[in-house]
């Protein structure tokens, strides 16, 4: 129920936001890609392997910013392979997903995304509609077991995605 009141408070926050907030310097397809894979291809590097990209195409053009133009990216890393013998990236709390708009990236650990448009009307006034990046993640991030449903929304704000995720750990009233 918190992680519910949770999402809900970062989308009203995220309403008041103007719809459309463009952004100056899309980058192309590959260097998003490279962005997004930049701290992979290092981790990689680090353990003594070297990143095999999936063989699937990792990226989607969309749009992030409200702006109209798909020139923003969602990178997944479903199947990167950290090789010659290291293994895939990811796991049961799925795969790196990235957003790059502009020469911005944000993060998470995911098994699927979607975009939806969003309306809120607060004492019956519509808002402009807001573009929402939700998440599917582990349901450890929501306090709760694995495959419990537990979703992110993010927004963009002019200069970056943003979200809500509470303390985990602590209840309202502040007990474990």
């Amino acid at each position: 129920m918190k992680a519910v009141l949770a999402i809900i408070s970062a989308l009203s926050v995220a309403a008041l936001a103007p719809a459309a907030l463009a952004t100056e310097g899309a980058l192309p397809k590959d260097q998003a890609i490279t962005l997004a894979f930049t701290e992979s291809t290092a981790r990689c590097a680090a353990d003594g392997g070297t990143l095999i990209l999936p063989e699937e195409d990792p990226a989607s053009a969309v749009d992030l910013t409200g702006d109209g133009t798909a020139d923003d990216w969602i990178i997944f890393e479903a199947g990167a392979f950290c090789g010659p013998n290291l293994g895939f990236l990811g796991g049961s709390g799925g795969n790196a997903i990235h957003a790059v708009v502009g020469k911005s990236l944000s993060s998470w650990f995911g098994g699927s995304w979607v975009i939806q448009d969003v309306v809120f009307a607060p004492e019956g006034e519509a808002l402009p509609s807001k573009r929402v990046l939700l998440l599917a993640v582990h349901g450890s991030v929501c306090d709760s077991y694995g495959a419990a449903p537990c979703i992110i929304a993010s927004a963009w704000d002019g200069e970056r995605m943003i979200s809500y995720t509470p303390y985990l750990g602590e209840d309202d009233s502040g007990k474990n």
